[in-house]
């Protein structure tokens, strides 16, 4: 085992001597998110919730790790970026090409062929520029109306530019031929309008060529576009296919809480960048072919997932373990090994606890890549994104083991169970707390998991207990109110559903909630609609004073 191996060990000791509770109350402010000036104890950013945009006078800000700034992220030593120069790849694809797509999936997760008819699909051609500052690519998608009414526009969104990311489309064809695109909301949102009407079980093949500025500072809620702290972190880099549910979800996201939205579907990338890069990216890489000098391309392919991402650095260290069939992979930088080395095996044991509560995970790998964001951690498909601060900060390590455990469980909770992050962010952030706080349960018993139930009502106390509903979308949510409802008091509603319909029926709901909506969206009214069946009983009083508006 690491140097950092034992620490999980001593807590089990701790555990058995019951004084784990203890170690959560002590840090339970860790886990309510933003420092008021009145705290003194500096608080990491919350998971994927509320992040101030400096830290507040009396908190030091999360570190870098490992001296990572000096780094360049996608250059080894010795490599310069005259030597990385590279072209757009050459690419032959085909449409269709199921059991290309679904190379990282595992067996029993395949989806129904219907439904995987209709799934979009996305080719991706990307070159990341040679000093590293931007990415060029063409993005072919093919799309297929699943509604029961014509389309005749086709939406998609440039997040970059929600952040004034400078994302530019050069060239938009529909059914290969040219049209001109339409702005709805300002420049993150582009609509490409159809010549005919797409009529229900109809595709159309969309073409766009774009570039994307790669920020030194970072871009996003969270900063998760960004060239800092000696990684390359492309979230939100390609356009993607807006949800279309009674009409075209065109709504700004918020400036807190997740931007995504979208479909299960089906990806075949390539990627030509720095030969010297370690490249993590959702999905599975099928093969890595050198061409100019200093320059290689990757074939990245995957599905279903709601999102593409790519993470990548010519400094990246990387540990193992396999559980099952599924190997669990921790990139990290190389001052960060004892950290990198405990949180593989945090997220091994999230991932055995998670499927033995909720059902399969879905793909071959699950990998787990320390990024420069101001989150605690971030969910991708089969991915887990968290901040480098916290991988050599053993000051915040309650925290980044909850951040950790929280980021794996969306791989159930977002990713396979698909919501309206934007609207509806409770089905997902509230149901990873709670099955956070059965991760403490498997893995350090009562007492393990009522300091994690303290650490909730802590972070819902500081808005004052405030019986606000969780079941708001983001901007409904003002400055804290946001992590502390949606994190803290959301985690409580469903332990309070437990204790209403018993620990059994709980367990059967979430078990067949997984399957019944698996690379579906759910929406609140299926979620209760499911709730009742399995209870036997009608659960709507309590609907109302948790999660409905009022």
């Amino acid at each position: 085992m690491p140097p950092a191996g034992g620490h999980l060990a001593r807590e089990g000791a701790l555990l058995a001597r019951g004084f784990l509770r203890a170690l959560f109350v002590a840090t339970a402010l860790w886990l309510s998110a933003c420092v008021p000036p009145d705290v003194l104890q500096p608080v990491p950013a919350p998971i994927t919730a509320v992040v101030p945009p400096t830290p507040p006078p009396d908190a030091t800000p999360a570190p870098v790790s490992g001296g990572a700034a000096a780094l360049t992220p996608g250059l080894s030593p010795g490599v310069s970026p005259a030597q990385a120069t590279a072209t757009l790849a050459a690419t032959a694809r085909s449409w269709n090409d199921w059991d290309t797509y679904l190379t990282a999936l595992l067996p029993e997760a395949r989806p129904t062929a219907d439904l995987l008819a209709g799934m979009t699909q996305y080719h991706l051609n990307v070159l990341l520029a040679s000093d590293l500052t931007a990415l060029t690519g063409e993005a072919d998608i093919r799309y297929t109306n699943r509604e029961t009414e014509p389309l005749d526009i086709v939406y998609l969104h440039l997040f970059p530019n929600l952040w004034d990311g400078g994302m530019t489309v050069s060239r938009a064809l529909v059914a290969g031929q040219p049209v001109s695109p339409t702005y709805p909301s300002g420049d993150d949102v582009i609509g490409l309008p159809l010549a005919q009407p797409l009529r229900p079980g109809e595709t159309v093949d969309l073409s766009l060529r774009f570039t994307t500025p790669v920020p030194q500072g970072g871009a996003g809620n969270y900063g998760e576009l960004a060239s800092q702290g000696g990684v390359l972190a492309l979230a939100h880099f390609y356009p993607t296919v807006v949800v279309y549910d009674r009409g075209w979800h065109l709504e700004t996201p918020s400036s807190q809480g997740d931007v995504i939205y979208h479909d299960a579907s089906l990806y075949d990338v390539t990627f030509t960048a720095p030969d010297s890069l370690t490249v993590v990216a959702t999905g599975a890489t099928l093969d890595k072919t050198r061409g100019e000098p200093g320059t290689a391309t990757w074939r990245l392919v995957g599905g279903p997932m709601r999102d593409f991402n790519i993470v990548a650095s010519g400094h990246y260290e990387k540990s193992s373990v396999q559980v099952g069939d599924v190997a669990v992979n921790s990139y990290y930088l190389p001052a960060d090994t004892g950290g990198g080395r405990q949180a593989l095996e945090w997220a091994a044991t999230a991932l055995r606890t998670y499927q033995a509560a909720f059902g399969p995970y879905p793909y071959a790998e699950l990998d787990v890549v320390g990024i420069s964001t101001s989150a605690g951690g971030i969910e991708y498909p089969g991915m887990v994104a968290i901040s480098l601060g916290l991988f050599g900060d053993w000051n915040s390590r309650a925290f980044f083991e909850a951040a950790t455990v929280h980021e794996v469980a969306h791989q159930w909770w977002y990713n396979v169970v698909g919501n309206d992050q934007v609207n509806h962010p409770w089905l997902d952030e509230s149901l990873a707390q709670y099955s956070t706080y059965l991760y403490y349960l498997s893995t350090y018993g009562e007492q393990g998991a009522k300091g994690f139930e303290d650490s909730l009502r802590a972070r819902w106390e500081r808005v004052n207990f405030a019986e606000k509903p969780i079941g708001l979308p983001v901007r409904e949510y003002e400055g804290r109110e946001y992590g502390a409802i949606v994190y803290g008091r959301g985690a409580l509603f469903f332990l309070t559903l437990r204790d209403e319909i018993g620990e059994e029926k709980m367990a059967e709901l979430l078990r067949r909630y997984y399957s019944e909506y698996a690379w579906q969206i759910a929406s609140p009214e299926a979620f209760r609609t499911l709730a009742e069946s399995v209870a036997g009983k009608d659960l709507g009083p309590l609907f109302e004073k948790w999660v409905y508006p009022r």
